[in-house]
Order: structure tokens, then C-alpha cells, then sequence
């Protein structure tokens, strides 16, 4: 009993010191990556609960990379190196507080906790992972000059294949290992070769893992969370929308799916629920635009017809009907890319719906509407008011 009341109290101080911090500022030495390079891309892993744990880990707080200006700076210089050959960087794990490294060395010491195994160690018992060295007791990255990463192709943001995915804690992940092809292992170089030049040392077990040589902070670690300000949250919230709304845009585009539109639903934490795309073509069907495709599927993912809470973006301002949509939906926030006058600039036609409703409907060459049996539709709407049915 005493074990298990000792559980919940870890669970829920994890969760306490998750919470993000009111007025949150950077410590002074401490930068965000993003100010520093503005074409990198960010997955912050441990912001989700997709990592060898299985939950959002203690601290992260925000899905963002922080680390000591030193380090920042070094990683600019590898980053405009492998611009150069056509990448661009993207980070998985920067700084990491304190809290975070006790919370994977807690879930280590779970034996009975393996939910993850399939994905990140399948071929590693869990009881040896602090003896090969994949959890310490104490990360370098708390110094804050540590950081995980791989690269992507510039022009499709598409990760560079290598050998293993990031956190597969497995030998295939090793630097040197024989169990990758010469293509992959030449792909790490090329990561490799641009942190060394910049002043970084590898990690021989993690192909992913890179340390500043000179790190200013060499005995000193820390425990402030990684965080944002409210402005910095939101906006940050709003790039990751961006970001995958224009990607899934792109993506079924190019395959002739529908036009260049998406849409993605997030919650209050900035959590994305669905991104979906214009399939208009495909489907054959006219009311498949983005933004009513993500209102579909996130009533499915959530089990509900009201999204109250959420905000959806749009890399377009909604047609009339995406907006009656949206409105039904109980969605109140709406963010939007392009405007209708840019649509209508390459053949959509969404302005001349809305001139038509403010003129009236009146205007019978857009749309003939007429009205027909009204007192035995009057008559089944009193039928369903009787039988006190929802409203909705």
C-alpha cells in the first residue's frame, strides 16, 4: 500500500511540475533556438507522448528548444554549413531541466512499465538501460549545451533516412555500427562532419546526440522548465499549425487530391487533434474543403459534435460554407492565411457567395430560391420540439 501511494504522489508531482510557469522568463545565457536560426524545424519529442516513456515528460512545458547562447551560436554554423548542401536542422531535444532526467531514471526503475518497448528498444531488456549507458542518472543536456537533432531536405522538410529513428535505443544507433547500409551510414556524416566542424562532440551510442566542446556551463545543471511566454506560447502554437497545414495542403495538391488548402483543430495547450486537407477532387464531393474535412474527423478523434474550446487554422479565409460549418461546430477562434480576394486572384470563387448573401439572395442568376410546403415542415419541426429532442 505504502509503494502505491508513493506512485501517486511521484504521478502527481510530475504533473504539477508540468504545468507551464505564469510569466515565465529565460535565464539569463539561455536562448531560444528558433531566434538564433530561423529555418529550423522543431519536434520536440518530449513535449508528446511519443517517446520511449509514453507521456509528456516533467518540464516540457512547451514544444520549443532552448540552449546557452555558446551553444546556439555553434549550431547557427553547422546549420549554414548543411544549408549549403541542401538541409536544414531539426531538433528532437535541447536543454533538458532536472526534473525530466528524474523522470525517465523514475520510469526506468518501473520494470512492469513496457508499453513502448516495441517502438524505441525492442531488442534491449529493459533492466540493462542504465548499464548501456541509454539512461543516466544525470544528461548533459541540463548543462544546456547538449542537443538532439537530425536534418531534413529544404525542399520537402522530409527526414534524411538514418539507419534508425531518433531514441531507438539500440545498437543499430551506434556511431560505427555494421548494421546500417553505406547510404545511412554516409548520412550521418554528413550531420556529423557539420557538428564537428561547428565545435560539437558526438556521442558514440546515439547518432543523434551532440555535446559543445567548450560548453560554458560544465558542472552546473538546471532545472527551470522549458517553457514560453504567453505571447511566444501562442505563437508558437500557430506555427506548428501553420506548418502542417500548409504541408498536407502541399502534399494533396501535388497529388491533384483537391486545391491548396488545409486546415488543422488544436486545443488550449497547443495540442494539434487533426490537419486535414481540400479533397474536393478525389471524393467527387464539393463540401470536402479543408476546414469541414478537420471539423469531420476531429468530431470522430473526439467523439463529439461540439468543439467548444478548440481553434482551428486555415491557410484560407473559410468559404461561407466553412464558416457556417465552423460556427455550428461551436468553434469560436478561427485563424486564417490567405484572404478571400487572394483565392479569387487564381479562379476560387468565394467573394461572389458573399456578395450574394449580402445582396440579399436575392440575385437569381447565383441561386433560385423559392418556398414550397412550409406548413408540413412546420408541422414535423413542432413534432420534434414536442418530443423534446437536442437542439443542435
Amino acid at each position: 500500500m505504502k509503494r502505491n501511494v508513493s506512485v501517486v504522489l511521484v504521478v502527481l508531482l510530475v504533473a504539477l511540475l508540468s504545468l507551464p510557469v505564469l510569466g515565465f522568463e529565460l535565464p539569463e545565457g539561455f536562448v531560444y533556438v528558433t531566434d538564433v536560426i530561423p529555418t529550423v524545424q522543431l519536434e520536440i519529442r518530449y513535449f508528446t507522448d511519443y517517446n520511449f516513456v509514453g507521456t509528456r515528460i516533467s518540464g516540457y512545458n512547451a514544444p520549443t528548444a532552448i540552449l546557452t547562447k555558446e551553444a546556439a551560436e555553434a549550431l547557427k554554423k553547422a546549420a549554414e554549413i548543411l544549408d549549403e548542401q541542401g538541409y536544414y536542422i531539426k531538433i528532437y531535444d535541447a536543454y533538458r531541466p532536472l526534473r525530466a532526467v528524474e523522470h525517465f531514471v523514475f520510469w526506468g526503475a518501473d520494470l512492469a512499465d513496457q508499453k513502448m518497448k516495441e517502438d524505441f528498444y525492442p531488442n534491449v531488456d529493459k533492466s540493462l538501460l542504465f548499464e548501456q549507458r541509454y539512461i543516466a542518472l544525470r544528461s548533459g543536456h541540463s548543462r544546456g549545451s547538449t542537443v538532439d537533432l537530425t536534418i531534413v531536405y529544404k525542399d520537402t522538410l522530409e527526414e534524411v533516412d538514418m539507419g534508425s529513428p531518433f531514441d531507438f535505443l539500440d545498437e543499430s544507433s551506434h556511431h560505427g555500427t555494421d548494421q546500417i547500409t553505406p547510404e545511412q551510414a554516409a548520412n550521418r556524416a554528413i550531420l556529423r562532419d557539420a557538428m564537428v566542424a561547428a565545435g560539437f562532440e558526438p556521442y558514440p551510442e546515439e547518432w543523434w546526440h551532440y555535446k559543445l566542446e567548450n560548453e560554458p556551463y560544465t558542472d552546473k545543471y538546471f532545472d527551470f522548465p522549458v517553457d514560453l511566454s504567453e505571447d511566444r506560447r501562442w505563437q508558437s502554437f500557430l506555427d506548428e499549425a501553420l506548418k502542417k497545414s500548409v504541408a498536407r495542403a502541399r502534399q494533396t495538391m501535388n497529388e491533384n487530391i483537391g486545391g491548396p488548402f488545409g486546415a488543422a483543430i488544436f486545443d488550449s495547450e497547443g495540442n494539434i487533434i487533426v490537419v486535414a486537407s481540400n479533397s474536393v477532387l478525389r471524393d467527387h464531393d464539393p463540401t470536402a474543403h479543408a476546414e469541414v474535412n478537420a471539423i469531420r474527423e476531429a468530431g470522430r478523434v473526439l467523439g463529439t459534435h461540439d468543439l467548444s474550446g478548440y481553434t482551428l487554422y486555415a491557410t484560407g479565409y473559410p468559404c461561407p460554407m466553412c464558416l457556417g460549418a465552423i460556427i455550428w461546430s461551436n468553434i469560436t477562434h478561427v485563424i486564417y492565411g490567405a484572404r478571400p480576394e487572394d483565392a479569387e486572384a487564381i479562379g476560387f470563387r468565394d467573394d461572389f457567395i458573399y456578395r450574394f448573401i449580402e445582396g440579399g439572395r436575392a440575385d437569381s442568376s447565383v441561386l433560385l430560391i423559392e418556398e414550397y410546403g412550409r406548413d408540413e415542415c412546420v408541422k414535423l419541426f413542432e413534432e420534434y420540439a414536442e418530443n423534446q429532442k437536442q437542439l443542435y
